[in-house]
């Protein structure tokens, strides 16, 4: 598709998008007055919206937030629903200044303003306030970025450093994906989603309880072939040696199969919690970036807690403890290059292939106490223990790199990662202070000590002045650290040509953010929200002499950019229609002041929902992705940028013929966009296409 053709499709993207808006009230007839079930419908939207706004993400006190000196954005299961969204994917797309890749495996990459992470690593994901992390590789993408939605309640996102109160991790914010095991919990709800590509979904949960105890429960599956999109060429197509073994022109390997269960039980004081997540997909491309279906990439995650709360002194004192444990268990089987492929040194007649296992075991504990015993003041004081064990790590491969005949165990002398031992402590103290009605501080920070690579230090200032009615200014100053990955600092040759480096210093951000807030009346609010972050001893891969790569740190950077919010509803009593619309823009330099590769420096989103009728809401969403910056020695050509349109219909209760039963129809990237992600190891000719237009069946019978 030309240049032109594609800058013409988005032009009728943004037309239809933004100026048909105002037709669509005309499909269905205008309603003169406002019926008794609406009045009841929008007290009870106003009621949720209450309790979204209700978080302990912020601060780890529950409040309503929008008035604290933070950066926050929610996404309801409701809106969830209403867009279609098919898993956490989705959902981060609506995150201002966040931008999604995909890496070799399809394992998802997130940049948050400005700054890229291969697996998340630099984002805290948490379930439920439970750190989910994986220590391994240091982030979530493997287990989090595709999260099923269907159990969720609420997806809290953290823009900005958080490690004053959640240490590592929160580099450049905190996502907190709530499942609905305090609004479920007493009813049976099942869902079952059909779509492209012979995908299908099946979620069941339920929610009772017994005298004090309350249970939640719910189990999710997905099968799906994926997009296994058309691929021109591989790392091997321009190979003079290699090129005849490629299996490029061909499809991509994006198959997933993947449980999720879930199991809650709590009484008002004693609170228990469990996942099990059961993951197996094709590897995408794979690290030899060769397109081959011999890849089986398996990976299993546990997680549980037990904790305890309750409140003293008249509700004067608060405390909370738990117990975590969390189980990753690996096993890659991974076919790295096609028989008979050659390298300057070796000719692999069986192809290169490796089977990588290993088991990551982390023990923790955690306090907290809340004082609200000062009238202006709410002070937390907290601390946590980990301990964290890599182990079982084996290796069985046909290589040691020189060929073998036959798979063998190599885990003496060719193992792909060292067994390793990590424990820490942290301790963090807060104060919320009230100073007026229109004037809150919140200060406080956080130590880490890791017996691995040192300490840390996090402290946080943040301001929020109501200087008019309808005016909010917040200042926000942060310090984050992120402790080196495992992967980063143990990993051995086999499974990849990549060397972990034992002498790594994590790396750190410093943080300033500014928000001016303009809340004009119910049906107009807008935030522009700007920042500056200070990157030190970012870590990255770089090649040596000898063409390995290894992680090492970097020099300084820094990103500078802003998010431009605008949400509304149309002061229309007849018309019920929402709208957002998000700009945001970064210009992020690396230590020699050129600008960081693989990010887009504009991103953009937009979105409405109608509701034509008792029964019947219709959602649109645009998804922006401008331009993406290469390294000035890369010699391809840039992804370009381009625009995604998704459409859903949702029909609530069957058109009232059957209470309970609700059916969503969405289609996603409606005008069949030909586009590409960024692909910026410079190892492919190309960049990763991704797939056309598809749709999905979600139907959702609550009883």
């Amino acid at each position: 598709m030309t240049s032109c053709t594609k800058q013409l499709q988005a032009l009728l993207s943004v037309f239809i998008f933004f100026f048909c808006i105002p037709i669509i009230p005309t499909l269905s007839q205008a309603r003169n007055t406002i019926t008794e079930k609406e009045d009841i419908a929008l007290a009870e939207q106003q009621m949720l919206a209450l309790f979204y706004e209700t978080s302990s993400l912020p601060t780890k006190t529950p409040q309503t937030f929008d008035k604290l000196p933070t950066v926050m954005t929610v996404i309801t299961a409701e809106q969830m629903r209403q867009m279609g969204a098919r898993d956490m994917r989705d959902v981060l797309r609506l995150i201002p200044g966040l931008q999604l890749s995909i890496g070799a495996v399809g394992y998802s990459q997130i940049t948050m303003h400005g700054m890229p992470s291969h697996g998340a690593e630099k984002l805290k994901f948490m379930v439920d306030g439970h750190t989910v992390d994986v220590a391994l590789t240091g982030g979530s993408a493997l287990f989090f970025a595709d999260y099923p939605i269907d159990s969720v309640q609420k997806v809290e996102f953290l823009r900005g450093p958080g490690s004053a109160l959640y240490g590592s991790e929160a580099l450049l914010g905190v996502i907190n994906i709530v499942t609905r095991k305090k609004t479920n919990r007493n009813n049976t709800e099942m869902t079952v989603r059909l779509g492209s590509f012979e995908s299908q979904r099946y979620n069941l949960e339920s929610g009772t309880s017994f005298g004090a105890v309350q249970i939640y429960g719910s189990a999710n599956y997905l099968n799906s072939n994926g997009a296994n999109v058309f691929v021109a060429k591989d790392a091997l197509s321009n190979s003079p040696v290699n090129q005849g073994l490629s299996n490029a022109p061909g499809h991509s390997n994006e198959q997933v199969e993947r449980t999720t269960l879930n199991l809650s039980a709590e009484t008002e004081s004693i609170k228990f919690q469990g996942q099990y997540i059961k993951h197996q997909d094709g590897g995408f491309f794979n690290p030899g970036m060769s397109l081959t279906d011999q890849t089986s990439i398996k990976r299993d995650y546990f997680w549980t807690n037990l904790g305890y709360e309750d409140d003293f002194l008249n509700k004067q004192l608060t405390f909370k403890a738990k117990l975590n444990f969390n189980r990753y268990n690996h096993n890659y089987d991974v076919s790295i290059q096609p028989d008979g492929f050659s390298n300057p040194w070796f000719t692999y007649e069986n192809g290169i292939r490796s089977v990588t296992e290993g088991i990551v075991d982390e023990y923790g504990f955690t306090m907290q106490a809340d004082s609200y015993f000062l009238k202006q003041h709410t002070i937390t004081l907290g601390s946590e223990i980990k301990s964290t064990n890599l182990h079982d790590v084996f290796t069985t491969a046909n290589y040691t790199p020189a060929p073998l005949p036959e798979m063998q165990d190599l885990t003496a002398d060719f193992n792909w990662m060292e067994e390793a031992d990590r424990f820490y402590y942290g301790i963090f103290i807060q104060d919320q202070y009230q100073y007026s009605d229109n004037l809150v501080i919140l200060i406080g920070g956080r130590y880490d000590h890791y017996d691995d690579f040192g300490s840390a230090f996090s402290p946080n200032l943040g301001i929020a002045y109501h200087f008019l009615e309808n005016w909010q200014f917040k200042l926000l100053y942060g310090q984050a650290f992120r402790a080196p990955s495992f992967r980063e600092l143990y990993k051995l040759p086999a499974g990849s040509s990549l060397l972990g480096d034992p002498e790594l210093k994590a790396e750190s951000v410093r943080t300033w953010q500014t928000v001016f807030e303009w809340k004009a009346n119910n049906n107009l609010t807008t935030a522009l929200t700007t920042y500056y972050n200070d990157f030190i001893d970012t870590i990255d891969t770089v090649v040596n002499e000898y063409g390995i790569s290894t992680y090492e740190n970097q020099e300084d950077s820094h990103s500078i950019g802003f998010d431009l919010e605008l949400r509304g509803k149309l002061p229309i009593s007849t018309v019920d229609l929402s709208w957002f619309t998000v700009i945001s823009y970064v210009d992020s330099r690396q230590d020699n002041n050129e600008k960081r590769h693989g990010i887009s420096s504009w991103l953009g989103s937009a979105g409405f929902d109608y509701r034509a009728g008792e029964y019947v809401i219709f959602n649109s969403t645009l998804h922006y992705t401008g331009d993406v910056y290469l390294d000035s020695t890369d010699p391809r050509d840039e992804p370009e940028s381009y625009i995604l349109v998704d459409t859903a219909v949702t029909i609530d209760n069957m058109m009232g013929h059957l209470h309970g039963l609700d059916l969503t129809w969405s289609i996603h990237n409606l005008f069949d966009q030909d586009y590409e992600l960024p692909e910026i190891s410079g190892k492919m000719p190309n960049h990763f296409p991704r797939p056309g237009i598809s749709t999905e069946l979600w139907l959702t019978y609550q009883f």
